[in-house]
């Protein structure tokens, strides 16, 4: 039995230890943020985006701004039906961002404390499990890297673990509808590519419980906790595979798309010597890309405690080391050969990539094991003298034998210009060995003399600071100096500000009615478009749609046609582009700054525009090909994926189809006057997409794809008002869902309540 007051005081201790953890990025000031790549080139554009939307006074469904239009919301990251993202949301972005990243490191640490404890029963086993998990490494770089979804996805898996076990032991329909709220908010959290991970552990501590108590209810438990984690989350989760189903992820999904960023088996010191090649704030990083998907350390107590577990192993031991070694072999990627076969026999694992965030597996099953570890050496009482001295001789030799290896190896193959990296591999082999030395002296100390009587809260545990707590403080402080030497330097702050070319290119621009192609610039700048007020070909994003992908880097020419048909306007580049500025259809250059060039295109074609000729090419490819043929005129002449719903008129050769005059327009919203002698079609070039609803003079009709991937509708002659509205029905759909989920859990928890209680 877990005590509330237990549950207080440890909540209490994590909430402490994660705000000295964080200070430095706390309260940044204007201007700065949480630094990391993803965190200002992703979160504070997207919450930022959002938070505007929502003080407007209406949901972010659409964002014209990045990949000619894209449907913003049903981004799992944007992750808005996630509660937690509200605390980024209601203070300034930059100071809720780390708020967030807090919260999410005292559920991890206090999911972590509740689930050991439950399934192992050791209070002191759990709370250092919680910190070796909630402060490892693989944290601290995640921080780093500003990978702020995949943080509060994860932070969700020893909560959805303590409900898989909590609900089979209760064995009621009530306590599996609970445990599906874990799942949900996992979900919620945006991060879709770690729940394959965190499924892969599900399923397998499913199954440990079965073979562990042969009940089969706990199938029954399991797939109830299952629907109800999709049912309450069904508001994100049916837009999101709407959105994956078009998704350029789908067309990518290549054996060499999705083993990108392996773990190197060489990468296997790091989990004792995170440093050994390097970090990225002082010594600099000098391995394969990159640090922050290769960074797994969870301290070295954790490991002693694996060889504690296995001396006297339990069912659980194994499990977690099952966990451990199917982790390792799938963060191999392509320098193995697990990975492969998940990828042809699993079809999610074709959508993912990045195999060595699999290792994330490594970084919850080892600090449960130590908790594990601990509650078998408690209750055994057996002698641990023997054991510990043969751990920490044989680490001593086997520490004083790495050190001379290292110095002979350096001396042997590297020139004196990298003499640095061998004074860093050698204190990092020194802290190793300082590490276990003192942090199994320690535990072995405090298993032999602790007073296991003794429980977090208990009076006499707190008034009386005997020699087994003291020992235990110790142990805690151990664990924290190990990770927080190797992870507090990772949590720093940057500046927000959307990178100069952009500013620059909107001050020689200035108001345009066209879009932007940016070119050759780094993918975490594309994203600046719309912080600035412009209209962008391109965007950086998980998901994109894969037609207006496909289409829009079909021919790697900023002269192609199909930048004409996304009205692309000018091109920024950071480069020269001289190499573009002849042929048929050159670009000019028109102004320059140090950090941007900015070239008009010589063919641009509006956003809005009438036509009355078509060419109908049912195949993609063959439609894509036919527009970059040197006969075809998209400035007259549409490709259609079928014939139109209406005749169109024909025009004289030299004759104007007529107008179409853009005289509103907002994310989600396009009003377009327009005056033509003859039918013709409107092409509005935005990305086609579900949930579209095209009006013509307050009349709904029918719109169809245009060049592959933007909008046509047919308008009558005379003067129309055609209106395009993004509509968001598929959230009211899915959202019934997830109110139905809540009220499910609403009665459950009373149910439960009125019962036995949750704990």
């Amino acid at each position: 039995m877990i005590h509330r007051r237990q549950i207080l005081l440890v909540g209490l201790l994590f909430t402490v230890l994660a705000l000295l953890f964080m200070s430095r990025a706390l309260l940044p000031p204007a201007g700065q943020a949480l630094a990391g790549h993803d965190a200002r080139a992703l979160f504070v554009p997207w919450l930022s985006f959002t938070r505007d939307a929502l003080a407007d006074g209406r949901l972010p469904l659409w964002d014209a701004a990045q990949f000619a239009g894209y449907p913003f919301l049903s981004n799992p990251q944007v992750a808005l039906f996630y509660p937690p993202t509200w605390i980024a949301l209601l203070p300034p972005v930059n100071v809720g961002l780390s708020w967030h990243v807090v919260f999410h490191i005292v559920v991890a640490a206090l999911g972590m404390y509740l689930f050991v404890r439950f399934v192992s029963g050791s209070w002191r086993g759990a709370l250092l499990a919680a910190l070796a998990f909630a402060f490892s490494g693989f944290w601290a770089a995640r921080i780093w890297a500003g990978h702020v979804g995949l943080l509060a996805t994860d932070a969700w898996l020893p909560w959805l673990l303590l409900g898989a076990a909590w609900s089979t032991r209760r064995r009621d329909v009530w306590s599996a509808i609970v445990a599906g709220v874990p799942l949900a908010l996992a979900i919620l959290a945006g991060h879709t590519a770690s729940l394959l991970y965190m499924g892969l552990v599900w399923g397998a501590f499913a199954l440990y419980l079965f073979l562990e108590r042969r009940d089969w209810r706990i199938w029954r438990q399991v797939i109830i906790a299952g629907v109800m984690g999709l049912l309450l989350s069904a508001v994100q989760v049916i837009p999101m595979l709407q959105f994956t189903a078009v998704s350029a992820r789908a067309e990518e999904a290549t054996l060499a798309f999705a083993t990108q960023f392996s773990f190197p088996p060489a990468h296997l010191i790091t989990l004792l010597i995170p440093e050994f090649f390097g970090e990225p704030t002082r010594a600099g990083y000098w391995s394969v890309p990159s640090f922050d998907e290769l960074t797994y350390y969870v301290g070295v107590l954790a490991l002693i405690g694996v060889v504690l577990a296995l001396r006297r192993p339990s069912r659980l031991t194994w499990f977690y080391i099952g966990l451990m070694v199917l982790g390792l072999l799938l963060a191999f990627g392509s320098y193995g050969f697990l990975y492969e076969i998940f990828y042809r026999f699993l079809p999610p694992f074709r959508l993912a990539r990045a195999p060595a965030r699999a290792a994330f597996l490594f970084v919850f099953a080892a600090p449960a094991l130590l908790g594990e570890a601990i509650a078998i050496w408690e209750r055994s009482g057996a002698e641990l003298s023997k054991l510990m001295r043969w751990l920490l001789a044989t680490a001593v030799v086997a520490g004083i034998a790495a050190l001379a290896a290292t110095a002979a190896i350096f001396a042997a193959q590297h020139p004196s210009d990298t003499s640095g990296r061998y004074w860093h591999q050698m204190g990092g082999w020194a802290l190793a060995l300082l590490f276990v030395v003192i942090g199994g002296v320690l535990l072995w100390r405090h298993l032999e003399i602790g007073d296991r009587r003794l429980e977090i809260g208990s009076q006499s545990a707190i008034s009386n600071l005997q020699s087994p707590n003291l020992l235990f403080f110790a142990l805690i402080a151990c664990v924290l100096v190990d990770l927080w030497l190797f992870g507090w330097k990772l949590v720093q702050v940057g500046p927000t500000a959307v990178h100069p070319l952009w500013t620059d290119a909107k001050t020689i621009i200035g108001q345009v009615e066209g879009r932007v192609l940016p070119w050759g610039i780094s993918i975490f700048e594309q994203n600046g478009a719309g912080q600035v007020g412009l209209m962008s070909v391109f965007g950086y994003n998980a998901l994109e749609v894969g037609a207006n992908t496909a289409f829009a880097g079909s021919i790697p020419d900023p002269r192609s046609a199909a930048y004409d048909v996304l009205a692309a306007r000018y091109v920024l580049a950071q480069a020269d582009l001289a190499q573009y500025m002849d042929g048929e259809r050159p670009l000019t250059l028109i102004g320059q700054t140090e950090h941007v060039r900015v070239y008009e295109r010589a063919r641009v074609l509006p956003i809005a525009r009438l036509v009355t000729a078509y060419e109908v090419i049912a195949d993609t490819d063959a439609a894509i090909n036919r527009i970059h043929q040197p006969d075809f005129d998209p400035t007259t002449t549409a490709i259609l994926e079928r014939e139109p719903d209406c005749e169109l008129g024909t025009s004289e050769a030299g004759t104007a189809t007529g107008t179409a005059a853009i005289s509103d327009q907002h994310d989600g919203y396009w009003r377009i006057e327009t005056n033509s002698p003859i039918p013709a079609l409107l092409i509005l070039s935005e990305t086609a997409y579900p949930g579209w609803q095209a009006v013509v003079n307050g009349e709904k009709v029918a719109w169809m794809k245009a060049y592959t991937a933007v909008r046509a509708v047919c308008v009558p002659a005379g003067e129309h008002v055609v209106e395009w509205v993004f509509n968001g029905r598929v959230f009211l759909i899915s959202g019934f869902f997830s109110l139905l989920g809540l009220l499910l859990v609403g009665i459950a928890i009373a149910k439960i309540r009125s019962s036995k209680g949750l704990l």
